[in-house]
């Protein structure tokens, strides 16, 4: 970790030990009483998280004075990520940087698409994702993951796609977190994405948003509690939409239906999902060469239908399945055992056509391989058992943690037919040159994992004011790769920690750090069918978090430094192949702020310093920049009520902004700097509720993508000016 990275820890520190607002309490406003809805919107949260998240003997009285209490209305502020963290401790007590997106930011920002969940939070970015298709593909920390989690269960963010509209938080842990999930998508951090639980009272929303682009997207959420314990919630979306891009767009579905049962030391809670996306493309946006400047942004470099004779053209069609199970029993006042399960499977039947961009040569011709009727699938189960509760041992407070969980992942595809053709980059009203088939698919490749994994962790109470966090996770991963009936496998056993502390300075500062090591399967196959070793990713940590206005402004500062071997990237020469490409390392700074500066203004915001790079490898030339990781990075989101006569009008706006970074690996090229300005308007009133967005405010130009993992190949183009207007009704 760089000297000037702990410098500015301690000098942040010593500010904000001296600032008055420090311990300060609120203005008079505030101190009157924070607002009938927001009182009411909290109790209802800490109801909601005892009925969903675990059993209890009584629940706490809550005086509700209206009916005005709904999901959407708990502000930006949040301490809680059980379904991350696995306990149901405060993330002020948890010696990690994890931030929380709730869902009152998503709604208020007009989020539609996954990727733009995490936009919020520094150090993570969006990267190009599987053609279009909704996968969850984020870098973090300069790294890449294109796996998350779902409720606390990992799944492949390759195919196994989620809508937007049935998550009610993202929850994210920087760094490696092997320790309690073993093998992890990624050791740059962990992704989860929380889904609406039912709740223990009627509730009920229609929205309706247009935007350009012949954008139409009707969603609805409704929970009815049905008695003797039991609730049920629905929640379902469909959008169509036309899209920047030429000829693209997409339909898609989305329906969650979920159930709990509370009973007097028991709660049972069933969640399901489907999810289907249809494109009318298949679109990875533009090669990623370096003159991609002077390339269309709305032109589809590939194929549509027609374009030449005997050459189908490209498409998408994805399918999701998801359920999960969830129980929770209370053996006493300080014990409670949590059995839990999770299945998924998902398709993707698609023509895609993949830029060659190994054989581009620098003139107005590029190579492109037009894969045919393809047909991939993921699918996976998951059970955890664990055992949670409270000790004391000689004077001393333990909260444990004991678990073990079994997954088991498959992913495949059946090999195309595979076909050249070429392109002119700056004619699109040129036929693709027509080539024979060079390929013809036959058979399919297959890769397996098994992961048995038994896990402990504690957090102990020395003093009220110092914590330590020890936890160990010992998995046993076995791997097979299948290539058209060869088979080819592979045992490891693997041994991930982390170690932490917190040390409360006073009641609104404590300091934290923690160092932890953590292994990756790569539960994948090669072109050969030859099975890859675990990465490994170690982690250093240090930072300090604060709270300002009793709790109601939180933030995290934190410099790290994160090592990576094993790497699994795309074979420069042929981006279907992959190889392990030796080790990276990354190292940097981050701040996140979130919460409330008044009862009427809110805000979220992040600042990002990362310097990532190629420690050691056999392909790409050491010291070269990891891809699409600016060296600066942040983003202000705030939304303010004046209330008075104006009593029910918000207005807010976000900035979204990046240094330069590399475009590819090994660097070539680089993407641009660039600034983004988001604004809203709404009015609400009674049970009604109008939304006004404009994303890109300007109309910035800039392009995501290059990823130092898969699709390395291609750049996103941003979207234009984008006006969205929302109507709500809450029922």
């Amino acid at each position: 970790m760089k000297k000037s990275s702990i410098t500015l820890l301690w000098i942040l520190l010593g500010i904000a030990l001296s600032n008055p607002l420090f311990g300060a309490e609120e203005d008079r406003v505030v101190k009157k009483k924070r607002d009938v809805r927001i009182e009411e919107g909290q109790a209802a949260r800490d109801v909601e998280t005892a009925v969903s998240t675990g059993p209890v003997t009584q629940l706490p009285a809550v005086a509700v004075r209206s009916t005005s209490v709904y999901p959407e209305t708990r502000g930006y502020t949040t301490n809680r990520a059980d379904s991350l963290i696995r306990t149901d401790l405060p993330l002020s007590d948890i010696p990690a940087s994890i931030q929380v997106v709730p869902h009152e930011v998503l709604r208020d920002r007009a989020v539609t698409q996954p990727n733009q969940l995490l936009e919020n939070v520094s150090g993570v970015r969006a990267e190009a994702s599987y053609g279009g298709n909704r996968g969850m593909f984020f870098n973090i920390r300069g790294f890449t993951t294109h796996s998350s989690s779902r409720d606390g269960f990992q799944y492949n963010g390759n195919l196994v796609t989620r809508d937007v509209q049935n998550i009610e938080q993202i929850e994210v842990m920087k760094g490696p977190s092997g320790a309690i999930y073993g093998g992890i998508g990624s050791l740059g951090g962990q992704v989860n994405t929380v889904s609406k639980r039912p709740l223990y009272y009627n509730y009920g929303a229609i929205n309706l948003l247009w935007g350009n682009y012949q954008q139409w997207r009707p969603t609805f959420d409704i929970n009815r509690v049905l008695g003797k314990g039991f609730s049920v919630r629905l929640n379902g979306a469909y959008e169509n939409n036309r899209t920047f891009r030429d000829g693209g767009g997409f339909e898609s579905y989305s329906l969650a239906p979920a159930i709990s049962w509370q009973g007097e030391r028991t709660s049972v809670t069933l969640l399901t999902e489907y999810n289907r996306l249809e494109q009318d493309l298949f679109d990875f946006g533009l090669p990623n060469l370096t003159n991609y400047r002077h390339l269309s942004r709305t032109r589809y470099f590939g194929l549509r239908n027609g374009d030449h004779p005997g050459l189908p053209g490209d498409y998408g069609l994805n399918e999701t399945y998801v359920g999960t199970a969830i129980l929770h029993h209370q053996l006493s006042q300080a014990w409670n055992l949590r059995i839990a399960a999770q299945y998924h499977r998902a398709t993707q039947d698609s023509t895609q056509s993949f830029p060659d961009n190994y054989l581009y040569t620098g003139d107005n011709k590029l190579h492109f391989t037009n894969y045919s009727n393809g047909h991939e699938w993921s699918r996976g189960h998951t059970v955890q058992a664990e055992l949670r509760g409270q000790a004391h041992t000689w004077g001393f407070e333990h909260n444990l943690l004991f678990g073990t969980e079994y997954r088991n992942v498959t992913n495949g595809f059946n090999n195309t037919d595979q076909t050249g053709f070429v392109l002119d980059l700056f004619d699109p009203g040129m036929r693709p040159a027509h080539h024979e088939p060079i390929i013809l698919g036959e058979g399919y490749n297959e890769g397996r994992g098994d992961d048995i994994g038994i896990y402990a962790q504690d957090l102990l109470t020395l003093t009220s004011a110092v914590k330590l966090l020890a936890g160990l996770r010992l998995d046993r991963f076995h791997n097979e790769a299948e290539s058209s009936g060869y088979t080819n496998s592979a045992n490891q056993m693997t041994l991930s920690w982390q170690v932490g502390a917190m040390w409360e300075l006073n009641p609104t500062a404590a300091l934290f750090t923690r160092v932890g090591r953590s292994h990756s399967p790569n539960i994948t196959r090669s072109i050969d069918a030859s099975v890859f070793d675990a990465e490994v990713g170690t982690q250093k940590e240090i930072g300090v978090k604060f709270n300002f206005f009793e709790r109601r402004l939180n933030a995290t500062l934190a410099a790290y430094k994160l090592t990576r071997s094993n790497v699994l990237t795309s074979d420069p020469n042929d981006p279907q192949r992959s190889i392990l490409a030796g080790s990276q390392s990354s190292h940097g700074f981050e701040l996140d702020v979130n919460g409330e500066l008044t009862r009427r203004w809110k805000v979220i915001a992040s600042y990002a310093y990362t310097h990532a790079e190629v420690k050691a490898d056999g392909f790409f030339p050491v010291g070269d920049k990891l891809p699409d990781v600016p060296r600066h990075s942040g983003n202000l989101w705030t939304t303010y009520e004046p209330g008075g006569v104006l009593q029910g009008l918000g207005v807010g706006g976000g900035i979204y902004a990046a240094s330069s970074r590399q475009a590819t690996l090994p660097n070539s090229h680089k993407l641009g700097a660039y600034v983004r300005m988001d604004t809203t308007a709404y009015y609400d009133t009674g049970n009604w509720r109008a939304q006004f967005n404009v994303n890109n405010l300007f109309d910035t130009k800039y392009y995501y993508g290059g990823a130092s993992g898969v699709y390395n190949y291609t750049l996103i183009p941003n979207p234009p000016r984008t006006f969205l207007l929302t109507l709500s009704y809450r029922l």
